[in-house]
């Protein structure tokens, strides 16, 4: 029965997902890179002055037929990136199913994956700690239900898949500490028992992403802290220590570009570059914590800090008389835990990149084990004070507030873009019409985040911004009605005019949408606002 409890709480996650992920309508720009690299054909590319068919679009977003399972070409392309290739080839893989086929399914579907194993990490791991149950299955539906999941479940990245690997290497450190007595003295059982389990999934980790190696070190550190310090262990904290690094060097022998990506690179040079600026630290903490507080808590994090300040100073002004009862015993997994976590929270505050909002998914790796970590404490001190029966029900109640505020009022949950419809509908209305796309030249990549509309046309016309030579496509110049998609840059107004003075009979522009990087503008031949001279 209690099992089926847990069950339950899971089902109704994976429901909330998929009920969010009918929602979700649109891309984010990283969301396209996950389809392109993983599926490309020829590789995308925006051609000054011709025409690209839609079918040459779709290409390089679904497996084509004959093209499957192609992992040699994943991990390439990966390579030539700022990202390892494990979590590339699981979603290769499961577009390799469904070849020709562009969906966002795909995608979460390999996020729901990744979400069920965190789930059964998330429950042993917590068995491990022999939290009570009730806590458990708390802890369970406030991670699985939280806005911030779900969220993590939307963004078709690697997030998801990096939360497992987190979790199973949390639950592998707490049981590595349980059963240290059992082999301290059996090297083969030690290496082959606890060591190995832990270097297995620290390999898998850090080629799925590299942000893994923040919870891996600090957790890894604070065991072999504990080892040699706490136990007078040496020899199996070496032992230990020379496993772990030998799954970081294996990981950098079967995938090379592994150290260009963390020590060079725009990623690797910006990270290290944030890491080791002590001005911004305190900016940045405070950024990161809003987030937490915000779009994990709903607004409620402080007022949890209080009420665990406030049991804490009620055990200290009462422990002349109930000094049994006060004394704060923290155990070792609890100590490795609290320090790997707190260490990935701080390391990656200082590592990513500040999107606003958007940010949350550098820490959705561990927004779990900060909601373990939170109620646990709040249970201990509520136990200390013999109030565990009252209290815990009162901060469940107080907490499921908060959780229901970030679904219902808070709107947290990311990623879904429903704004994305209007101008999908747009496109679609406008299929008919002639659809021109004038690119930046330093940055034509950029086209991705048009793709669900580019996609809505038969074919489209790329023009690079920067060429500024009159116009002679045919096709372009005799149309009746453009829909123009422009890149921001310098010379935007003046290719603009080009376009326009080269159609003799459009004279007149609309803009229909503006967003990151583009505006989308109609032109025809009713005057509205006419460019006449070109910039100066």
């Amino acid at each position: 029965m209690k099992k089926s409890i847990v069950y339950i709480i899971l089902i109704v996650s994976v429901l909330l997902s998929i009920f969010y992920g009918v929602q979700k309508s649109g891309f984010h720009e990283d969301e396209y890179y996950t389809y392109f690299s993983s599926n490309r054909s020829l590789g995308l590319y925006q051609p000054d002055r011709e025409w690209q068919d839609k079918q040459t679009i779709f290409d390089e977003f679904s497996v084509k037929p004959g093209e499957g399972f192609n992992y040699g070409l994943v991990k390439l392309v990966q390579s030539w990136d700022v990202h390892p290739p494990i979590y590339y080839f699981i979603f290769h893989t499961l577009c390799s199913m469904v070849p020709s086929t562009f969906t966002k399914w795909t995608g979460l579907i390999t996020n729901l994956i990744a979400f069920v194993i965190s789930f059964l990490a998330l429950f042993a791991l917590m068995k491990r700690l022999r939290l009570p149950y009730y806590v458990m299955l708390f802890v369970l539906g406030f991670w699985g239900l939280n806005p911030q999941t779900v969220s993590c479940n939307m963004l078709i990245r690697m997030y998801a898949w990096l939360t497992a690997a987190v979790f199973i290497c949390a639950y592998l450190h707490v049981r590595f500490v349980q059963e240290y007595d059992s082999y301290k003295d059996d090297l083969k059982n030690f290496c082959v028992k606890l060591l190995l389990p832990i270097a297995a999934v620290s390999y898998i980790g850090v080629l799925i992403q590299y942000f893994y190696i923040f919870f891996f070190g600090c957790i890894g550190f604070a065991l072999a802290v504990w080892m040699f310090f706490r136990k007078k262990d040496f020899r199996n904290t070496v032992v230990y220590v020379m496993g772990c690094g030998f799954s970081m060097v294996l990981a950098v022998l079967t995938y090379p570009a592994m150290l260009h990506h963390l020590l060079g690179g725009y990623r690797g040079t910006g990270a290290t570059g944030s890491m080791f600026d002590v001005k911004n630290t305190f900016m940045r903490l405070s950024f990161f914590t809003g987030l937490l507080n915000d779009f994990v808590f709903g607004g409620g994090l402080t007022v949890l800090a209080i009420m665990l300040a406030v049991g804490v100073a009620y055990l200290v002004a009462t422990r002349k008389e109930r000094f049994d009862k006060t004394r704060f015993n923290i155990s070792a997994e609890v100590a490795i835990l609290t320090a790997g976590t707190a260490g990935y929270f701080f390391l990656t505050t200082k590592a990513a990149l500040l999107v606003g909002s958007a940010s949350n998914r550098y820490e959705m790796p561990i927004y779990g084990l900060i909601i373990l970590l939170v109620m646990w404490a709040l249970y201990y001190v509520a136990e200390k004070i013999g109030k565990d029966r009252v209290c815990v029900p009162i901060v469940t109640i107080v907490m499921l507030a908060f959780l229901i505020k970030g679904h219902v009022t808070g709107n947290n949950v990311l990623f879904l873009y429903k704004e994305d419809v209007d101008k999908i509908n747009y496109a679609q209305a406008n299929s008919g019409e002639v659809a021109v796309v004038m690119f930046n030249p330093a940055t034509p990549h950029n086209v991705w985040r048009l793709t669900d509309e580019l996609l809505q046309y038969d074919r489209v016309f790329y023009m690079d911004e920067e060429n500024l030579d009159p116009l002679t496509e045919q096709g372009v110049v005799n149309a009746g009605k453009i829909v123009l998609y422009v890149a921001d840059d310098d010379f935007k107004e003046d290719a603009i005019c080009n376009l326009v003075k080269s159609c003799e009979k459009l004279d007149s522009i609309r803009e229909v949408d503006s967003e990151d990087m583009w505006t989308t503008c109609e032109i025809s031949g009713i005057t509205e606002h006419r460019f006449d001279t070109p910039r100066e």
